[in-house]
C-alpha cells in the first residue's frame, strides 16, 4: 500500500510537448498499405532504413571491378581478332576460288580456239 501511494503521488500530468517527444510514428511499409493511404517518398525511405546506413566500397572491390574491365577488354580483342583473321581467311580462299575458275575459263578459250 505504501508503494501504491508513492507512486500516485510521484505521477504528474504530462506536457503536450512531452506527449509529442514520447508519439511513436505508425508503421510504413513500403509493400503493405491496406487501407491505401498517400504515404511521402521521405517517409517511405526514412522507413526502408537506407538513409541511417553509411555506404562504404571495399577497396578490393575496386580491384575486381578494374580487373573484370581488362579482362572484358582483353576479350574484346581476342574476338576482333579472330574475326579480324577468319575474314581474312574467307577473302584468301574467295581469290583462289577464282584463281580456279579463271584457269579453268582460259583453258575452255583455248580449247575452243
Amino acid at each position: 500500500k505504501q508503494w501504491y501511494q508513492r507512486r500516485v503521488r510521484a505521477t504528474r500530468k504530462v506536457t503536450v510537448k512531452e506527449q509529442q517527444e514520447w508519439k511513436i510514428p505508425p508503421c510504413i511499409s513500403n509493400w503493405k498499405n491496406p487501407r491505401g493511404y498517400t504515404i511521402p517518398l521521405d517517409k517511405r525511405l526514412a522507413a526502408d532504413g537506407r538513409g541511417l546506413q553509411d555506404n562504404t566500397i571495399n577497396d578490393n572491390f575496386a580491384k575486381f571491378a578494374e580487373a573484370l574491365y581488362i579482362a572484358d577488354r582483353k576479350a574484346r580483342e581476342a574476338v576482333d581478332m579472330r574475326a579480324n583473321i577468319e575474314k581474312a581467311m574467307a577473302a584468301k580462299e574467295k581469290e583462289e576460288q577464282e584463281q580456279k575458275l579463271r584457269l579453268i575459263a582460259q583453258k575452255a578459250r583455248e580449247e575452243r580456239s
